[in-house]
């Protein structure tokens, strides 16, 4: 069964003429943006939405270093090792860390970044429409 958030991507990805993927990678990077300023996860953010369930599942990298000096960003070998005992130092390592919500600023950065994305994309839309009629008079 598709979720709520689900059909609310397809339908803003109809009203927009944009392929569902497009709007889906914009609210993604949206949600990356905005966990990464609420400064509750620390390290590269990454967000991945399920295409068939709506699950949100954000993912924070650490690199593995000797010393941490940013615990944020950074993780001590052995730590890693307690968890994948293959790793080494200059390896990254990803950790699921979907927060249960967000804050007020968090949602105006999402809602920002999700709404400078549609209308880049929009944009290309109409620059590849009309880029292969360059000197044709069109009206």
């Amino acid at each position: 069964m598709k979720s709520e958030f689900i059909i609310a991507i397809t339908q803003l990805s109809a009203e927009k003429n944009l392929p569902r993927e497009v709007v889906l990678q914009a609210v993604e990077a949206a949600l990356a943006s905005a966990y990464k300023r609420d400064g509750q996860i620390g390290g590269n953010v990454s967000v991945y939405i399920d295409r068939q369930t709506g699950n949100v599942h954000v993912y924070s990298e650490k690199s593995v270093v000797e010393e941490v000096e940013n615990d944020r960003a950074e993780i001590d070998l052995t730590t890693a090792r307690k968890s994948r005992p293959d790793t080494f130092v200059g390896d990254t390592m990803k950790f699921e860390v979907t927060p249960n919500d967000a804050g007020r600023i968090a949602a105006q950065t999402a809602k920002q970044v999700v709404l400078q994305k549609l209308r880049d994309a929009e944009r290309e839309m109409v620059f590849e429409e009309f880029a292969g009629r360059e000197g044709d008079v069109v009206s």
